[in-house]
């Protein structure tokens, strides 16, 4: 149970000899508190303190509770036991008779934990990157409002503004979010705008020109990849295994591509199918490489009734919290290296002519969406959520029909839906817990994806055009 209604947390304290229960002030620095629970501990302990430094407060296994800071500032909770320690003599740090104990506690006390404060961030930001690319679809289709009606884009836009308009309206009463109602808000007026000119506009619109895309897309990434790693150098032997460590996976997987194109003359689009099946290969393993990377080991499984004496001996607290935070780094690497290579894939499938392969971007960018319901960090999934959300787009996006085609709005209707399940999500998953019947349709939803990818791996790389030369 937490705080009560008078605003006051009660607290076991433990002294040298003796142990009270005592109700505080929540509001109140723990300073001002000393006096009181000396004096409810024994009447001596003040003139006690003086030999030694004075007391401390201590919660078990951990540093001693900052004296400037409040009840509420330290979290603490009804029934929480803290220590009445010397200041010359804490409590030392916890050992850990297991060592998966000891990783547990630490990943428990990561900073960077997936909160559902971070939820409701993550789904407002995905919200705005998905209005951009609605947004986004008449400019990069190459068409303008010059066309028939139903073949130009302001009628579209018309539908989507009014469509976002009645949505802003619908959010700002029911939930009462005003961050989710000022970006519908903004979309809603920027999709007007847009609607005003291209209504107006004679000439269409162009796309830019693709080499100089790349080129600034190819130099916006290092920037910020050179932007994000370099600090890490100056931060000692775990920073750089970790600065090497991602790199050279990318550069491992950059050499697999250009090999595997050049010598086995594949096209682009299945090297990228075969850079996407390694990365969902390799994913399972990072948990165990970050673990290795970090110095950890665990003990060998005892067969002999001898065996059972071996290896038992504690693991030293500060260390085993030390290399798991280092674990946790080092995933965070590998899986941001991981991403990248699979987020390139992801554009490349996306891209390519016909259907099977932008087909087989979107089961894997969804497959790799479902695979973060077990992480726990904020790092782990955005490292891999960001390139497979990135490659749904680009799929959604390659329906855009380029200059003079007359392809129909397919994109632009389904990047409206999925604005609208976006904006019916964020307020439900930051505020409700999903129950375990939703985690269980997201594993076979998982399965599914993975298991309808294959026959669309081996149409890209040949194998069903191979099946049929040989059977006739």
């Amino acid at each position: 149970m937490g705080q009560t209604s008078l605003e006051v947390c009660r607290l076991v304290i433990v002294g040298p000899t003796s142990q009270v229960d005592l109700a505080v002030p929540t509001q109140v620095p723990l300073a001002d508190l000393m006096p009181a629970l000396l004096n409810s501990l024994g009447r001596d302990l003040a003139d006690q303190g003086l030999e030694h430094g004075g007391w401390v407060i201590q919660p078990l296994g951990a540093a001693p509770l900052d004296e400037d800071r409040t009840v509420t500032d330290h979290s603490l909770l009804d029934g929480d036991t803290l220590y009445l320690r010397p200041r010359s003599d804490q409590l030392p740090p916890l050992d850990f008779d297991d060592l998966i104990d000891g990783v547990a506690t630490g990943m428990r006390t990561r900073a960077g934990r997936w909160r559902p404060r971070t939820t409701r961030v993550t789904g407002l930001v995905t919200l705005a990157g998905l209005l951009v690319a609605l947004l986004a679809v008449p400019p990069l289709s190459g068409r303008g409002g010059g066309g028939a009606a139903g073949h130009g884009w302001a009628a579209p836009l018309a539908v989507v503004a009014t469509i976002l308009f009645a949505l802003t309206c619908v959010v700002g009463r029911t939930t009462r979010d005003d961050p989710l109602t000022v970006i519908v808000g903004i979309a809603t007026v920027a999709g007007a705008v847009e609607c005003a000119v291209l209504a107006v506009l004679d000439t269409p619109t162009r796309r830019g020109d693709p080499e100089l895309a790349a080129l600034v897309l190819a130099g916006t990434v290092v920037g910020l990849l050179v932007a994000l790693l370099l600090p890490l150098a100056a931060r000692g032997p775990d920073a750089l295994l970790r600065l090497a460590a991602g790199p050279l996976t990318v550069a491992a997987a950059a050499f697999l591509a250009v090999w595997v194109h050049s010598t086995a003359g594949l096209t682009w689009t299945a090297v990228a199918a075969i850079l996407l099946v390694a990365t969902v290969a390799v994913r399972p393993g990072v948990p165990m490489a970050g673990f290795k990377l970090a110095g950890m080991a665990l003990p060998p499984v005892p067969v002999e009734p001898d065996e059972l004496q071996d290896d038992i001996d504690p693991e030293p607290g500060p260390l085993v919290l030390a290399r798991t935070a280092a674990a946790d780094r080092h995933m965070t690497v590998l899986h941001l290296a991981c991403g990248l290579v699979g987020g390139v894939a992801l554009g490349v499938l996306a891209t390519a002519p016909g259907w099977v392969a932008p087909t087989l971007a979107a089961l894997a960018a969804g497959a790799q969406l479902l695979a973060l319901r077990p992480m726990t960090s904020a790092w782990h999934r955005f490292a891999l959520g960001i390139p497979a959300g990135g490659g749904l787009l680009a799929v959604v996006l390659a329906l855009v029909p380029g200059p003079g085609a007359a392809g129909d709005q397919l994109a632009l209707w389904l990047l409206l839906g999925l604005v609208l399940v976006c904006v019916a999500l964020v307020p439900v998953l930051a505020r409700r817990r999903i129950t375990p019947i939703w985690g269980r349709v997201g594993d076979w939803a998982h399965v599914c994806a993975l298991v309808a990818a294959v026959p669309l791996v081996a149409s890209v790389l040949g194998g069903i055009s191979w099946v049929r030369s040989v059977v006739g």
